[in-house]
C-alpha cells in the first residue's frame, strides 16, 4: 500500500510545530519559503477571524492585512534588536530570513479557529498563543544562531518594541494589528 505524500508546506508546518531545527534552517535558506510563510500568516489571520467571530474584529480581509503587517513589523524589529542589542559574534540573518521562520512559527495559531467555542475556545487559544511564543523563540534562536538566553531576550525586547510600534500604527490607522509573536 502506497503512503500518501504530504505537501511540502504542510510537512514544514508540522516540523516547525514539533520544533525540528533542521526544518527551521531549511526554511531560513529557502527564498521561496517567504511566500509560504505569508500564506501561513494569512491562514492564521483567517482562523483568528473565524475564532473571534462576534468579538467585533476587523473582519477577514482586515485581519489578513493586519496579520501580515504585524508579521513584517515583528520580523523587522527582531532583526534590529538582534543586530544592534542582543546579537553576538555568531548572529547572522536578514529581515527576509526572519520573516520566513517567524511566519512559519505562527502555525500553531491556526488553533485560534476554535476560539468561538465557549470556554474550550479560550483554553485552546491560550495554548496556541503559548505554542506560538515557543516556536517564535525557537525560530529566533535557530535563524540567528543564538543561545537560548539571547534568543529569549531578543524575542522579549522585540515584542515590546513591536508592541509600541504597533500601538502607534493602530492609533494612526484606526485598526487592530496583531503582533506576529
Amino acid at each position: 500500500m502506497q503512503q500518501a505524500s504530504t505537501h511540502p508546506i504542510v510537512q514544514r508546518a508540522q516540523d516547525v510545530a514539533q520544533l525540528k531545527a533542521r526544518t527551521y534552517a531549511e526554511i531560513a535558506r529557502d527564498p521561496n519559503a517567504t511566500k509560504e510563510a505569508a500564506l501561513i500568516v494569512a491562514l492564521v489571520a483567517i482562523a483568528t477571524g473565524i475564532g473571534s467571530a462576534g468579538d467585533g474584529s476587523n473582519g477577514i480581509i482586515g485581519g489578513i492585512i493586519a496579520g501580515l503587517l504585524g508579521w513584517v513589523i515583528f520580523a523587522a524589529v527582531t532583526y534590529f534588536v538582534s543586530t544592534n542589542i542582543t546579537g553576538g559574534p555568531t548572529t547572522t540573518a536578514s529581515v527576509e530570513t526572519l520573516m520566513r521562520t517567524l511566519g512559519y512559527a505562527r502555525v500553531p495559531g491556526l488553533l485560534a479557529i476554535f476560539g468561538f467555542i465557549w470556554l474550550l475556545g479560550d483554553i485552546v487559544t491560550a495554548v496556541a498563543g503559548i505554542w506560538v511564543l515557543v516556536t517564535s523563540i525557537y525560530a529566533i534562536r535557530t535563524t540567528l544562531n543564538m543561545n537560548w538566553i539571547r534568543a529569549i531576550a531578543t524575542g522579549l525586547i522585540a515584542a515590546i518594541i513591536a508592541g509600541l510600534v504597533t500601538l502607534i500604527l493602530e492609533v494612526i490607522l484606526n485598526i487592530d494589528i496583531p503582533i506576529a509573536f
